[in-house]
């Protein structure tokens, strides 16, 4: 039994009843409800997160505000953006607290090189998270991230259109999120370590940060 509870503990092997004992390495979102799901009590660390949307702009980037803005307040390391959709607006991203000047923005429209420039984020030590906006991905390039962000206990955020949605992938999180309203998304959770699927979780995701709150 000793040997089951270790696997359990791990989150390696799991049972509906025990999920939320398993033992990830993850970090608030911010959003208290969210986190309330989530194995660990956040996104996971070490690993690839992939956040599916209808179109650009349903709240997907502000699910990850919170996290990103308390992560670039850390320490002298970069977060990455690649490809992002729109041009970020700077005085936006530093009202939320994101550090500009620790933020690069990175364009990588071949497959090749972006997949390059990510193994590369997260290998050579310089960076605290990595955020890019991809639509094809084979699940050969996922797993060459996942490995890539787990011997480096990074997070990886993949940002995609939902038609993947019913494609395999080695993700350790996957969501979709659903515009509910200008300041409240529904969230699909379509992969967890060591728990079920969970669908219509509502989170409010508010237009500005507010200061000093968990979000529910």
């Amino acid at each position: 039994m000793s040997l089951l509870n270790d696997l359990t503990r791990s989150g390696r092997l799991w049972s509906a009843s025990d999920w939320r004992m398993a033992r990830i390495h993850a970090a608030p979102s911010g959003y208290a409800a969210l986190d309330a799901e989530l194995p660990g009590g956040g996104w996971p660390l070490g690993a690839v997160t992939e956040i599916l949307y209808a179109r650009p702009g349903q709240g997907e980037l502000r699910l990850l505000m919170p996290y990103l803005a308390t992560l670039s307040q850390t320490g002298q390391l970069w977060q990455a953006w690649f490809n992002p959709p729109y041009r970020p607006h700077a005085p936006g991203l530093a009202h939320w607290g994101i550090d500009l000047s620790r933020l690069l923005l990175c364009q990588a429209p071949c497959q090749d090189d972006l997949l390059w420039s990510l193994e590369r984020c997260l290998t050579t030590g310089g960076c605290q998270a990595v955020v890019a906006w991809v639509d094809r991905l084979d699940n050969a390039h996922m797993r060459r991230l996942q490995l890539a962000a787990e011997s480096n206990r990074l997070p990886v955020f993949l940002l995609r259109p939902e038609r993947w949605r019913d494609r395999a992938s080695i993700a350790a999180l996957r969501l979709q999120v659903c515009a509910e309203q200008a300041d409240r998304v529904q969230l699909h959770i379509l992969k967890r370590r060591a728990g079920w699927p969970l669908h219509n979780l509502a989170v409010a995701v508010p237009l500005q940060p507010d200061r000093g709150q968990h979000h529910g």
